[in-house]
């Protein structure tokens, strides 16, 4: 994973990526700093949660997880 903050001088921006990552699917998220805070200083977890779905999703949504959860 990689992870940085830049403040574009633009409407363009370009990205250098390692080797590895060349014929993978690589997911990137772009907003800026004050979405992502409310106005009254709260965390805005909404966007943590978009951000983190396709992670979480390839560990819970499996067979195995279902067998585990199913009588909850």
């Amino acid at each position: 994973m990689i992870k940085t903050l830049i403040t574009p001088e633009n409407t363009s921006i370009s990205l250098e990526l390692p080797a590895s990552f060349v014929g993978k699917q690589v997911e990137i998220i772009a907003f800026t700093i004050n979405e992502s805070v409310k106005e009254s200083g709260e965390q805005d977890y909404t966007l943590t949660h978009y951000a983190s779905q396709k992670s979480l999703e390839k560990d819970w949504l499996t067979e195995e997880e279902d067998k585990a959860w199913q009588n909850l």
